[in-house]
């Protein structure tokens, strides 16, 4: 784990491979950190990528915050790159991460190589799109009364699929762990992403994934991201739900390298 410091703010960022090799940004979901990519880690090493997985501002072993924008994240990523001397890399986001990587892509074109997305969404629009992204800062709300407990119990029973044992233990467990306040802070600050059609595919190759386990109308909204980057790869994953990267490492780890092979 090193640690970076800048602007009076601390966060932890895990490196494994070979610097020489293209490097990988690994952005996790709300409420997790850097171990949440246990399963792609090494093995993404293993294949020849020198990957870095932050803690995101208000995760993990990151100093807490009193405010929040998208933005912040984009000068988080800046400050990654700089520190390890990188102009560019793959930015590989799921979940809340898929959020802030298309709003990095979307600012900052010219140092994202390659772009895969996961269970995500790119913008609020509809009224069952923002049902899903303000649902969430009052289950926060709620969860801050009820307790971390709690919230272990219903990520456990969100995730009692005989397939989805990854993502269970590992969200049963930082589930106890959370500041909700700064996860309200993070889930608005998402909530403000509007990047469809505004990342040019032609640019920067990009991969969208999906699970199939949380309903066809969040296959929707993962569809209407990838309708939107011109070029861009959409697959289904079977066996799957938000953060795919857990539940279903496997083929989240074949598509993901496949890809990045195809578009070397």
């Amino acid at each position: 784990m090193e640690i970076i410091h800048s602007d009076g703010r601390a966060f932890g960022v895990s490196v494994t491979g070979n610097a020489e090799d293209e490097a990988m940004v690994l952005l996790h979901g709300i409420g997790a950190d850097h171990r949440m990519w246990a399963p792609q880690i090494q093995t993404f090493a293993d294949q020849g990528y020198y990957v870095l997985a932050p803690d995101l501002l208000a995760h993990g072993e990151t100093s807490k915050v009193e405010k929040l924008a998208l933005k912040d994240w984009d000068d988080q990523i800046d400050k990654i790159l700089a520190h390890f001397g990188l102009s560019n890399c793959i930015l590989v986001g799921v979940s809340m991460g898929g959020v802030i990587a298309q709003s990095y892509a979307m600012n900052n074109p010219e140092k994202v190589r390659r772009l895969v997305l996961s269970d995500t969404f790119g913008e609020l629009k509809t009224f069952q799109e923002k049902m899903l992204g303000y649902s969430q800062v009052i289950g926060f709300k709620i969860y801050k009364v009820l307790g971390g407990k709690l919230l272990a119990k219903g990520m456990a029973s969100a995730y009692k699929a005989p397939f989805a044992k990854l993502a269970k233990a590992y969200f049963s467990e930082v589930s106890l762990r959370v500041d909700f306040d700064q996860l309200v802070l993070a889930r608005k600050a998402i909530n403000q992403i509007d990047a469809i059609g505004k990342i040019n595919g032609e640019q920067i190759p990009t991969l969208n994934l999906v699970g199939d386990q949380f309903g066809k109308s969040f296959v929707e909204i993962n569809r209407k991201i990838s309708q939107g980057i011109k070029g861009s790869k959409f697959v289904i994953l079977e066996h799957s739900m938000d953060p795919s990267n857990l539940v279903n490492p496997d083929d989240f780890n074949r598509e993901v390298l496949q890809f990045l092979d195809d578009t070397a």
